[in-house]
């Protein structure tokens, strides 16, 4: 084999495995957006991202494909190194987000023999489960289409969907960002506001949201754009770390703030 025909090894190797990446992110964000929006009663993007993707499922079964290639008929090997492999993606994961963003996503602390509350054994359990399933019965019809996209489109499509995912995750990352600012000064409003009901013998500290009824407090409060309240809906477990303010009330200010923010406009 020349060096030509190396190089086009190379990137028909690439090109699939990025196209799996893709095609498993959007699986997941199908899977995990309709679990959450079946028990909510509505549509919700339960995703990180804006798209239809959920990265760390792209990443979780990529990783796992490469890795049990020598043991994809040994269903046991299958299934351990699976849970193993997608419980270190998502430790990982979770550590990053929350030291990048200064909040957690999600939280295992509930669920028994967690570790640190970002992973938990019933979990990984399951999803060594759910991959075996994907390996077994999911792939090869995965592998059929991606095959046929590669054949079709080849680099074209990766670099297509590389593009729009990169300016999701760009886009998605700033507003991510900013949200941890703006939560931080909502949340510090809302901790300030109760400790002065508190002190009031006549209000009870609960009452502290009746205060922004009016309109005029909450003006000088940041006003979340859609992405940073889908954010702040999407993870029913989100703990933010800037603030000792619960994630509950910002939730509430947030919504009466963009009650406010419509009436205003329709005005």
């Amino acid at each position: 084999m020349n060096y030509t025909q190396q190089l086009i090894a190379l990137e028909q190797q690439f090109t699939i495995w990025a196209l799996y990446f893709f095609a498993y992110g959007f699986i997941g964000w199908i899977w995990e957006s309709g679990y959450v929006s079946v028990r909510k009663k509505r549509w919700v993007n339960s995703g990180f991202l804006n798209g239809p993707i959920i990265p760390v499922y792209g990443f979780s079964i990529v990783a796992v494909l490469a890795a049990v290639r020598p043991f994809a008929h040994n269903l046991i090997l299958l299934y351990l190194i699976s849970a193993v492999v997608i419980s270190i993606i998502e430790y990982v994961t979770s550590w990053g987000m929350e030291k990048l963003f200064h909040a957690r996503w999600w939280d295992y602390s509930k669920v028994p023999l967690n570790i640190n509350g970002r992973i938990a054994i019933p979990i990984s359990a399951f999803w060594g489960l759910g991959v075996v399933f994907i390996v077994n019965c999911v792939h090869p019809f995965v592998a059929r289409v991606v095959t046929h996209l590669d054949l079709r489109y080849g680099m074209f499509a990766v670099v297509a969907i590389m593009a729009l995912f990169m300016f999701d995750v760009g886009f998605t990352l700033a507003n991510a960002l900013a949200l941890g600012a703006a939560t931080k000064r909502i949340g510090d409003a809302i901790a300030a506001k109760k400790a002065e009901l508190a002190a009031r013998v006549d209000l009870r500290e609960q009452e502290w949201l009746e205060d922004y009824k009016d309109g005029k407090r909450g003006s000088k409060l940041p006003h979340l754009s859609y992405v940073q309240r889908r954010l702040l809906q999407s993870f029913p477990n989100l703990q933010l770390r800037d603030t000792p303010t619960e994630v509950k009330d910002i939730r509430d200010l947030v919504a009466l703030l963009r009650q406010q923010q419509k009436a205003k406009h329709k005005q």
